[in-house]
C-alpha cells in the first residue's frame, strides 16, 4: 500500500523517538549504576544523578506514550466494547480518534504555556532550567496530536486504523 507523505513522516518521527528512548534507557542504565556504585562501594553518591534520572523516566514514559498513541497501543476496556453492537461500537472508536487528538493538542498547548512560565527556574542539583524537564510534555504531545491527525485522516479515507499488533518498523 503507498503511505502518505503524512503517513512517511510519522514513520520517520516514531523511528527516531524509538531511537531516542532507547537511548534515554541506556543512559539512565548507565547512570544508576554509578550512582549506585559510588554510594555503596565508595561512599560517595554522585550528586546530581537522582535528579538527572527523575527527569530522564519522565522523558522516556512521555516519548514511549507518544509511539504507543501511533501504534493504537494504549490500554483500553474490551469487554464493554466487545459487548456493544456493532454500529455503536465502530462510531464510539471514530469519536475516541477525535476526541483524543483534540486533548492531546490542548494539552500541547498548555505544556508550551509551562514550559514558557518556567523557563526562569533552576534545578538544585543539575543548574538547568526547568523548562527542559518540562519541555517533555508538549514535545510527546505533540507527537501525540500528529499522529492524532494521521489517525483522523485514515478515518475519513475509510482506511484500518493503525494496530499496533500488525505494524513493524521497517530499517
Amino acid at each position: 500500500m503507498d503511505k502518505s507523505r503524512l503517513g512517511k513522516i510519522c514513520d520517520t518521527i516514531e523511528k527516531a523517538t524509538l531511537n531516542i528512548t532507547m537511548a534515554f534507557c541506556a543512559v539512565m542504565l548507565v547512570i544508576a549504576l554509578m550512582h549506585v556504585t559510588r554510594r555503596y562501594v565508595f561512599n560517595s553518591a554522585l550528586t546530581w544523578s537522582e535528579e538527572f534520572l527523575r527527569f530522564s523516566i519522565v522523558w522516556y514514559a512521555l516519548l514511549s506514550a507518544s509511539i504507543l498513541h501511533k501504534r493504537n497501543g494504549h490500554l483500553g476496556i474490551t469487554i464493554f466494547r466487545e459487548m456493544m453492537p456493532a454500529k455503536l461500537r465502530r462510531f464510539l472508536e471514530r469519536v475516541v480518534i477525535y476526541l483524543a487528538t483534540l486533548t492531546v493538542a490542548v494539552v500541547t498547548v498548555s505544556g508550551t504555556t509551562l514550559v514558557i512560565s518556567t523557563w526562569g527556574q533552576i534545578t538544585p542539583a543539575l543548574g538547568i532550567s526547568m523548562s527542559l524537564p518540562y519541555a517533555a510534555i508538549p514535545v510527546s504531545f505533540f507527537l501525540m496530536t500528529i499522529y492524532g491527525i494521521l489517525h483522523i485522516i485514515r478515518d475519513i479515507k475509510g482506511l484500518p486504523p493503525l494496530n499496533s499488533e500488525h505494524m513493524e518498523l521497517k530499517e
